[in-house]
């Protein structure tokens, strides 16, 4: 019985780490020059427009490329280097034989980190204001949106109060609550 526990213990980790290769041949290389990531992994797990790839990302995307030049010089910085985060966290999907589900989930489970470590906190008000209008009320109240936003407001908050953010709508948002403004 040992034996059998030391033996799958053993490869339980060698048969989660495989990877069956999609059959569409082709890399999914991210960017953050462009939003072609997310169609080169849909052209490979073909989840639709329901999926994470057409139903979410994309529209986001290309949604926010479009104004993007709107934006300030920060959030200009911070749309490149979360857009390219945010296809990063999906390389081992565009790589490897992946569900729509678990695309969905892991895609979702890197927005908060991606946008918070890349200073979605430090936004000024008049990039916030385009991002959610892009995103829209429906974006922010879905299940999903609430769960996202939720988290991301929770985690901009600790940030300025362990005094790693002094600036943006984080700053203004804490001061409000606090009454100071």
């Amino acid at each position: 019985m040992h034996f059998l526990k030391v033996a799958v213990t053993l490869l339980v980790p060698l048969v989660s780490a495989t990877c069956t290769p999609w059959s569409t041949p082709g890399t999914c290389t991210p960017t953050s020059a462009s939003c072609t990531f997310y169609t080169c992994l849909e052209s490979k797990s073909g989840c639709g427009p329901s999926g994470y790839e057409l139903g979410y990302a994309l529209p986001f995307c290309n949604a926010i490329s479009a104004v993007s030049s709107s934006l300030s010089a920060n959030g200009q910085a911070w749309y490149s280097a979360t857009k390219l985060c945010l296809q990063n966290a999906l390389v081992t999907e565009a790589s490897c034989k992946t569900s729509c589900t678990d695309i969905y989930l892991n895609a979702f489970a890197s927005h908060v980190p991606c946008y918070v470590n890349n200073g979605f906190c430090e936004l000024n008000g008049a990039d916030l204001k385009i991002f959610f209008q892009i995103v829209g009320v429906a974006g922010v109240t879905s299940n999903d949106g609430l769960a996202l936003f939720g988290a991301v407001l929770q985690q901009c908050v600790a940030k300025y109060l362990n005094n790693e953010v002094n600036k943006g709508w984080t700053k203004w948002l804490v001061r409000t609550l606090n009454g100071e403004i």
